[in-house]
Formats: C-alpha cells, sequence, structure tokens
C-alpha cells in the first residue's frame, strides 16, 4: 500500500515540476547607461526639427539568451506621466525679449531599435504608470541587443521628423543658459516583458502597472529585477548650477579654486611672538579660476599640522626635546587646528591674507632645550556647500 502512495506523489511530483518549467520564459536582462553629464541641445538624436530641443537621458542595452524579447514595456513610469515642466529664460518670437517662463512643456519619449542600430526608430511618449516599448499588442523583438534609449524633449510627436508640439520653440531658448525643473525631476523605472509570444502587455501589466502577473516577469536590469530598480539619472545627470535641471549648450566653465603660500618655507625668532605679539610669516594665497567678474565667492579652509595634539607645535630640529605651543593666524582671526576656517568675499583671481603666529609663552621657550624649531602645515580647501 505505502509503495503506490510513493508511486504516485513522484509521478504529480514530476508533472508540476515540467508544467513550472514548460511555462518559465528565458531570462532577459538589461544594462541602463544614464547619460552623463546632460546638456540640453537643438534637435537631439532622431529628432531633426530645429524647433524641437532636448536631451538624451540613457540607454536600455536588452538581450535574451534565446534572442526572442516578447512584447516589453516600461513600468512604475508615473513620475512621467505628466507633462514635466521646466522655468528658463524664453522669447516669444524671433526679435522679442527673454523673460523668465516657467511652464516649458516637455515628455520623455523612448527611442526603440527593433531592426538594430541603425533601422527605422520606433518612437513611444511615455504616459501613466505603464507603456509599451512597440506596442500594446503581442510583438517579438529579433534584435540582440535591443537598444532603447530616452529623451526629453519639448515635443510629444511620434514623427521625429515633426515640429515641436508642446507649446514652445527651441529656437526661443537662450544659449547659455540654465533650465531648471519646477519640481523634483528623479524617475526611477523598470523594465518588464511577457513569458511567450502571445501576450500583449494589458495581460501581465494590468491596471496601473505596479505589479506584473504570471504571465510576465520583470527584466534583470543592473543585476536588479522587481519595481522601481532603474535610476534613469545619476548623479553627474544635472548640469544646472543649482542641480535641479540642464544646462542648453557646452555648459559654464565653472570655477575653480587653488591655494598657496608665498614661500614654501620661512623662519622666523620665536621671541617676535611672545604672548600678545604676532609675526607675519607668511602670506596665504587663494586664486579664484574662472570666476564671473561681479561675483563673490567663499572657501573652506582647514589647517592641521604633524602633530596629534589639539594646538599647534613646533619641535626641534635635533634630539627629542618637547614641543613648543603657538597659536595661528589668517588675517585678523585665530585658525582652531583642524577645523574649517571660512573665507568669504573672494573675488576672481588671486586673493591674499597674512598668515600670522603668536601666543608662544616666553617661560616655556626658556624651559626648553636650545636650538631651532621647525613645524610644518598643511591646508585642505572645501567648498561651504
Amino acid at each position: 500500500m505505502s509503495y503506490y502512495k510513493y508511486r504516485t506523489f513522484s509521478v504529480l511530483l514530476l508533472m508540476v515540476f515540467l508544467s513550472a518549467f514548460l511555462a518559465a520564459g528565458p531570462t532577459v536582462t538589461a544594462t541602463y547607461t544614464a547619460q552623463s553629464p546632460i546638456y540640453l541641445e537643438i534637435s537631439p538624436g532622431v529628432f531633426t526639427h530645429p524647433t524641437v530641443i532636448g536631451a538624451k537621458l540613457g540607454r536600455f542595452a536588452i538581450t535574451s539568451p534565446n534572442n526572442k524579447i516578447y512584447t516589453p514595456a516600461f513600468v512604475n513610469t508615473g513620475e512621467v506621466a505628466e507633462n514635466i515642466q521646466l522655468t528658463g529664460l524664453y522669447k516669444n518670437w524671433e526679435g522679442g525679449a527673454y523673460y523668465t517662463k516657467t511652464d516649458l512643456n516637455f515628455k520623455v519619449i523612448s527611442v526603440a531599435y527593433p531592426s538594430g542600430l541603425g533601422g527605422t526608430p520606433i518612437l513611444q511618449t511615455i504616459y501613466g504608470g505603464r507603456w509599451p516599448v512597440i506596442s500594446w499588442n503581442a510583438v517579438t523583438i529579433t534584435a540582440n541587443p535591443f537598444y532603447v534609449d530616452l529623451y526629453l524633449v519639448n515635443t510629444n510627436s511620434l514623427n521625429p521628423n515633426s515640429a515641436a508640439t508642446l507649446n514652445s520653440n527651441g529656437q526661443y531658448y537662450r544659449l547659455d543658459t540654465p533650465y531648471t525643473f519646477t519640481t523634483s525631476f528623479n524617475p526611477i523605472f523598470s523594465l518588464a516583458v511577457a513569458d511567450n509570444p502571445n501576450t500583449d502587455v494589458g495581460t501581465y501589466a494590468p491596471g496601473n502597472g505596479e505589479t506584473i502577473t504570471s504571465a510576465g516577469s520583470y527584466v534583470v536590469t543592473n543585476g536588479l529585477a522587481g519595481p522601481n530598480v532603474t535610476p534613469i539619472l545619476d548623479s553627474g545627470s544635472m548640469t544646472a548650477p543649482d542641480g535641479n535641471g540642464f544646462y542648453y549648450g557646452d555648459g559654464p566653465t565653472l570655477p575653480s579654486f587653488a591655494f598657496a603660500f608665498t614661500h614654501a618655507s620661512v623662519s622666523f625668532d620665536l621671541e617676535e611672538a611672545y604672548g600678545g605679539n604676532r609675526a607675519t610669516i607668511n602670506q596665504a594665497q587663494l586664486t579664484v579660476i574662472n570666476g564671473v567678474a561681479g561675483t563673490q565667492y567663499s572657501q573652506m579652509l582647514t589647517f592641521t599640522d604633524t602633530s596629534t595634539a589639539t594646538a599647534f607645535q613646533l619641535f626641534p630640529t635635533e634630539g627629542s626635546g618637547q614641543p613648543i605651543e603657538y597659536q595661528l593666524f589668517l588675517g585678523a582671526d585665530q585658525i582652531t587646528k583642524g577645523s574649517p576656517i571660512h573665507w568669504q568675499s573672494l573675488n576672481p583671481g588671486m586673493n591674499t591674507k597674512d598668515l600670522k603666529v603668536g601666543g608662544i609663552v616666553e617661560s616655556d621657550v626658556a624651559a626648553k632645550v636650545s636650538g631651532s624649531y621647525t613645524g610644518t602645515i598643511t591646508v585642505t580647501i572645501t567648498n561651504p556647500n
């Protein structure tokens, strides 16, 4: 009796296993590469009309082990369901004056190459929480890899040669200026595919595409599968100075900063810095490179030396005598070792401040080994933001 029960159980288990094996499709994988940095341009990519302005956001490269990709779709796309608005300088006609326009409408459009790069592209304007890459109906893609690009453009036309349709003209944007998003723009998508060639998008991604049924599966993208796994931008994508938009043009030349002392090494008599006396020992130079005339900048400077003490110290150049503590000043401001000091009101070009030593206790010096003492100062500059 137990023998036949055992055989029946084994056969049923085998049938279930085979059923699951036959229903599962091949594992589709993808890589996504965000465009970084991103600058707006006229007629980006496949968009040829001069009224279209925008930028490529990134590219998916989708592959399948059997060279077949069934009915791919974007899901979790609710962040781009509506018009995406930017604000920036705009004029209403060729001879008009530029003014700040806050409702420059854009859409995210996918550009797919089902016949491979160089073939006829298929455009889709993404609306809602799910949207097909090619068609709502069942379709089989044999390009392997299958490339799909994402663009942000001022049009929702699926004809790459047509004029912009979202009430702005790329010719009337001002070159070499930033355009910023009126709300945060940081979309995170996922890709999904059907598990067989006869399944449409609505079957495996019903409703708003928040979940995938057993008729489909998420594409493993950059090693991850599931809802909301692929950020469309990366940390270097934004190019507007405030970090919430894109620059139109080649991008501004951003200021940089260079620090130096006038002299690499200096010497002074300790008695010049006794008590409240301050000996000017060097000159600190902070140069603003590519600064804009009329604009002031600031930087944080952190001064340290080679000792582990909280105070700045000088050590005897010979022997192992005890160090001498001293105070360090940048201009009129005393420097706390290891703590940033704010150098404000920096103008383009070179800015200077005297570096001074003071606060040396005369009685401490008298108790130390006679001879010369030395110390090394290191300065680190950082942006206050």
